[in-house]
């Protein structure tokens, strides 16, 4: 009976061993179940989260922290990321030196008081939109503010470097202010994107660049924009490639040193300007078509 029970507590820590952690966004505590898989299969290095309305599942329990209704990612690493999020936000904050990866594996996710994806603190994040999902966002018509505190103010907002890329969809509903905003540079290498906003539908406070990709920007006021006047080599946009399609009531483009077209197909509608830049504007081997 003894080395049969010494067999038993064996096999209960390995089971132990493969749990996963099932929590409330607005539940801190990390009781344990099995987890459930993305749309796709993932990688052994990388972390799964599955949302279910306010619940979700995690397979590290130590790679997150829960406040309120807001989910912060506090682990450097790959997050494979799916389910529906009915109301709260997916925040990020790592170590400055440390980056991140996002994959957006069919998500749908809102957020009645603030933006719905909130790039808090890293030296990079990138979301990857993963081949054959969907994935939308929308945020708060009004935000929500603790003192003192102006950020985020976009539905996918970053306060570091963001670059998005693969092959799958996003679709932004920003319904507060802008659609998706970084406060440094913004790189798109692909992906089919739509953003709809009150205000501008991407702006990259120090850079725009698209190098690939199917983007639509419609409803808004200003289409793409860069405006950092305080660094000489910051405030442009510039566009490599892709198929761009813009329509805003204002300027479809607008920079504060210089706006390139090198390649691809840009398409405007805008109520005044397709292009709008105090400094060098050029359109090289890719097309701009206004409309």
């Amino acid at each position: 009976m003894k080395k049969r029970s010494i067999i038993l507590i064996l096999i209960s820590v390995l089971l132990l061993a493969f749990v996963f952690s099932s929590c409330s966004i607005n539940d801190a505590d990390k009781d344990r179940q099995s987890g459930v898989p993305g749309n796709s299969t993932p990688s052994s290095k990388e972390i799964t989260l599955v949302l279910d309305g306010a619940n979700f599942t995690i397979s590290d329990s130590e790679a997150f922290s829960t406040s309120g209704k807001t989910l912060t990612l506090t682990k450097a690493g790959t997050y494979r990321i799916s389910g529906t999020l009915t109301d709260g936000q997916i925040a990020v904050a790592v170590d400055k030196t440390k980056e991140v990866t996002l994959i957006l594996d069919g998500l749908t996710a809102s957020n009645s008081t603030s933006g719905v994806l909130y790039i808090r603190s890293a030296d990079k994040v990138t979301v990857e939109l993963a081949a054959g999902s969907t994935n939308t966002l929308t945020d708060a018509e009004e935000y929500v503010y603790a003192d003192s505190e102006t950020k985020p103010n976009a539905c996918l907002y970053s306060g570091e470097d963001l670059i998005i890329r693969g092959e799958g969809t996003l679709i932004v509903n920003g319904k507060f202010n802008n659609g998706i905003g970084t406060k440094n540079d913004l790189l798109i290498k692909g992906g089919t994107i739509e953003v709809h906003a009150t205000n501008n539908g991407i702006k990259g406070n120090g850079s725009v660049t698209i190098e690939n990709g199917s983007i639509t920007v419609d409803g808004v006021e200003d289409g793409i924009k860069s405006d950092n006047e305080t660094r000489a080599e910051k405030g442009f946009v510039l566009i490599k490639g892709g198929n761009v399609n813009i329509t805003c009531s204002d300027d479809a483009i607008q920079g504060i040193t210089s706006v390139s077209i090198e390649g691809g197909l840009v398409t405007t509608h805008a109520g005044d300007k397709a292009i709008n830049c105090d400094g060098l504007i050029s359109v090289a081997d890719g097309c701009l078509v206004q409309e």
